[in-house]
Parts: structure tokens; sequence; C-alpha cells
């Protein structure tokens, strides 16, 4: 299916109105698809071929750069597309520019010369950079006072890129930043004086320099990037001539289930000429995308670069004649490295669900890109929890407190009262997590139950020994500690690890599968 806004900006190439640079932003393979559009309008227009780039970035970005702005000696114009070169996925770039700039000022944000001096060299690259930063945003050096000029920069600009921020550094305060502007309006002023012209290398120059139409007649860039800060000056500006426009990307919502699935997959379905069952989509999906952070938002990079690698190789493998994925080929073809909240494993444990527990850690680890350093982080918020659920417990079975079948009994009849018995001095959840906690301490009331959540502190602990010790045992060491909640740690209880075998905990991968399934039924 083609897109309205494609169509409209190749009917204005082949009328005649041509841009020198293209941006296509959306997930890869629906990106790539449309710029190759553009591409070839533009080709034909100039009667050349297209060159074609994947995951151009940097140094040979820089090449691509330097090639388009010279002539060509046998063709009579040059058409690039690159894909993923990333180039304007960095949403620092024109603050890391004016912390270049900001080098050469002293530590409270003067710019140390004598009077009449000429800049040096290093002064001249940092006035350099601050006049490139100026020319993104559209801003004549000239047009006002040195303070007027530096003020209509964003905010932003002057709150520290990603290097200065590094370490966990936090960006400039208020009062830093009117430090900085100071020290910049000097430095523009100097800049000024010496008629500095106010070019820097490196592709964001470049990219700036095609934009405004420095590359010769007929040259053209195009390019499809799925990750693009919106803000970034270059990018507003061919939003507003109608040379960038915006498709569908890869996400995930609260609950985990993908978004904006169709356009890829119909898109992949048209590349390999082979089609997918929606189940098999979106167990496809289920498998691959990971989120970039919490909450609903886009899949990370990688994992839609993934996705679509896995539906090709899956697509290739299959039997002559046979032009249909099913949920089985999925199941058989890629590895679950998909994404795992890490509440889903607490939900299961707190609801005495020991199998979909045990499942869910398995896969929690399983899509961790550093296993080590995540298993003590699944331990420091596990051991928090357990915390939480042994003080809930203890006080409601310490005061007697009644079960609360529904969210508003427990706010209205037990919130106060557990509330009022709560030590002062421990960290109180606020009151939706306190109620699924209250239930999870209501469902542990028998004497061998209550014995079990007192033992909970000590398993904690001897789980941190195992995994601190080097034990060779530690994924082990963690699902002993989630089955002890889980199952109450009561033997013969139907609770428990002792109890009928649960989903999840017999040997082998198909097995563990088999319980994931289920357990997503439930869930």
């Amino acid at each position: 299916m083609k897109a309205p806004e494609i169509d409209a900006a190749v009917e204005r190439i082949e009328g005649g109105d041509r841009q020198p640079l293209y941006l296509v932003i959306g997930e890869q393979v629906l990106a790539t698809r449309e710029a190759t559009r553009i591409a070839e309008a533009l080709a034909a227009a100039a009667g050349c071929e297209v060159a074609v780039h994947k995951g151009a970035g940097g140094a040979e970005l820089g090449s691509i750069l330097a090639d388009l702005f010279t002539y060509s000696l046998f063709e009579p114009a040059k058409i690039v597309l690159v894909s993923g070169s990333a180039e304007f996925a960095d949403k620092d770039a024109a603050a890391g520019l004016i912390d270049e700039a900001a080098r050469v000022l002293d530590d409270e944000g003067r710019l140390v010369r004598g009077a009449g001096e000429p800049l040096p060299a290093a002064e001249r690259t940092a006035a350099g950079r601050l006049l490139q930063v100026l020319r993104l945003f559209g801003v004549d050096p000239v047009a006002g006072t040195a303070e007027e000029v530096i003020a209509t920069l964003p905010d932003s600009t002057f709150s520290g890129g990603k290097n200065y921020r590094k370490g966990g550094r936090r960006g400039r305060l208020k009062k830093q930043k009117a430090e900085l502007k100071k020290g910049l309006a000097a430095l523009l002023e100097a800049a000024r004086a010496e008629d500095l012209s106010g070019w820097s290398d490196g592709n964001l120059a470049e990219l700036d320099r095609a934009a405004e139409g420095g590359l010769p007649e007929g040259h053209a860039l195009v390019l499809a990037e799925r990750s693009v800060d919106r803000d970034h000056p270059i990018v507003r500006r061919l939003f507003e001539r109608k040379a960038a426009f915006a498709f569908d990307t890869l996400g995930l919502d609260r609950q985990g289930n993908p978004t904006g699935l169709d356009p890829v997959v119909a898109e992949l379905e048209r590349e390999t000429g082979v089609r997918i069952d929606r189940a098999a989509a979106q167990e496809l999906a289920r498998r691959t995308l990971r989120k970039e952070g919490w909450g609903a938002g886009e899949a990370d990079e990688a994992s839609a670069a993934r996705f679509a690698a896995e539906y090709r190789k899956i697509a290739a493998g299959l039997p002559e004649g046979d032009r249909r994925i099913d949920h089985a080929a999925v199941e058989e073809s890629v590895v679950d490295r998909g994404e795992q909240d890490v509440w889903d494993v607490f939900n299961a444990m707190e609801g005495q669900k020991p199998g979909a527990a045990v499942a869910a850690l398995r896969r929690y680890f399983d899509s961790a890109a550093d296993r080590r350093g995540e298993r003590f982080r699944f331990l420091s918020l596990l051991a928090g929890r357990c915390q939480q659920l042994a003080a809930v417990h203890g006080l409601a079975m310490a005061h007697g407190l009644p079960e609360a079948r529904n969210y508003n009994g427990f706010k209205a009849q037990v919130l106060p009262k557990l509330m009022a018995e709560w030590p002062g001095a421990t960290k109180k959840p606020s009151a939706w997590p306190l109620f699924n906690l209250y239930k999870a301490a209501m469902a542990r009331r028998s004497p061998e139950a209550v014995a079990a959540m007192g033992e909970l502190p000590w398993k904690v602990l001897e789980a941190e020994i195992r995994l601190r010790g080097g034990s060779g045992e530690d994924d082990a060491a963690l699902e002993a500690l989630v089955l002890a909640v889980a199952g109450g740690g009561v033997p013969g209880s139907g609770n428990g690890p002792s109890s009928r075998p649960r989903d999840g905990l017999r040997a082998g991968p198909g097995a563990r599968r088999s319980a994931d399934r289920r357990g997503r039924r439930r869930r």
C-alpha cells in the first residue's frame, strides 16, 4: 500500500520541485521502501541511477557526502539513498557543539583574552562550533547584540550534551547556564570582530550545507532512518519544506502487546512473497521485541531489526511451495528473547503460581543483554518486595486485620489501620501496590505459611550469599527464592514446589515453551 505523502512528493519531483535532501522516518523496512520511491523519482528526473548504501554512518557517511559535493564525470547527476545512518538520532547534537565551544571558557564561563588580541586557534575553532549551532537553528549571528542572539537558542542547548552528562552527571543548573550564555556572547562578539564565517567540518555541518542547497544541481541525498530526534533543527526544517515524512515504528504498549505491527508485516509479506498468520506475527513480536524504556513506547532498534530478520529467515527456510508462516514455525525457529516485565514474575509469585513465576523469571533472564548484571538487579528488586510482603504479612497477622475482597473495601476498611500500625521508619508502598501485597499476605494465613514468611528475610540473605559467592548456580538460587515466596515454602500444601508438577518446572525447553503459552493465556 502506497503512502499518500510520498505520492505527493513524487508528483512534486516529477513537476520540477526537487529538494537536495529528503528524510523518511519509520520502521526501517517501511522507511527504506518509501525512501526508495523518492530516490527513484529523483533519479528518473536527473537521468541517472540510484546509489544505495545501508547502515552508512560516521566516516562512511562523511565519504558519501564528500563525493556528493563533487560533480560526476560520467553521469549527469548523483542520487544517493542511505538507510540507517542514525545521523539525526542524537538528541544532543546542538548541545554537544555548545559544549565544544565552551571548552575555551574559564570555570566561571568567561572568555579570557587580552583586549584587541586576535583569537588563537582553539578559540577560532570554538567560535566555529558556536556559529554552526546558530546556523542549525536558522539564527542570524549579526541580528542584534551578541547577548540577544545567544538568547534566541533553545534552553536545552545549554543543558549539556551526552558527553557532558557521562557518569550520571546532571545537566547544567540555571546559574551555570546564565554564566555559559555570557561567555558564549563574548565568544560571538570576538567572532564578529574577526568576521569568521562560522563553518566547521563534520557530517552535521555537511548535512546542513546540503539542506541549504550546497549540492551541485541535480544531486540529492535521501535518508531512510528509524531513529530520529524530531526536534533536531535540520529535521524540523525538512518537515517545514515537505521534504521529511514520518511512518509507523514497531512498539509495545503498557501490557506488552505489539503496536505498529500491521504495516510492517504487510511490507515483509510483499518483500518475501510469504504471508504470516496473525497469531504467528504476534508470537514473533513477543519473542523479539523489547522496549526502549519503561511504559509504552517504541521497541528498541536492535529488537525491531531482529523481528524483520527472523521473518525473512523463516520465509527463506519454508519448504518449496509453502508460502505461509504459522505459529508452529515461529516457535520452532525463533529463540524467545522478547520483552519480559519483572512485574509478571512478582504477580505470579505473589499469586501463588510457582510454575508461571519461574517460567517468567527464566524468560526474563534469557532476554537480558547482561545476564549477570540483571541477576543482581532482580535480586535487589525482589529483596525490597520480600521486605514489604513480610512487613504487611506480619502486621496483618499480628493485628488480625480483616480480609479485603476489592480495592475499594481495602482502601476504606484496611488501609487506615495498616498505615497506622506500619513502623514510621519503613518506606511504605503506595495504595494500589499495597493492596496487591495485602492480598498476597492474606492468602498465607496457615500456621505453616506464617512460619515460612518469618523465614523469608533469611532466604533472601541465603540467595544473595549464593549469588555473590560464585556458586555457579546463580539462576537456581533466585528460582529457589521465587519458589519460596510463590509456594510459601509449605510442603504438601498445593502451593509449594513439593506439590504436583507445575507449569514451567519440568525439564526441557519444550516444556518451558508450553508453560509459557499457558501462562500467557492465563494473563
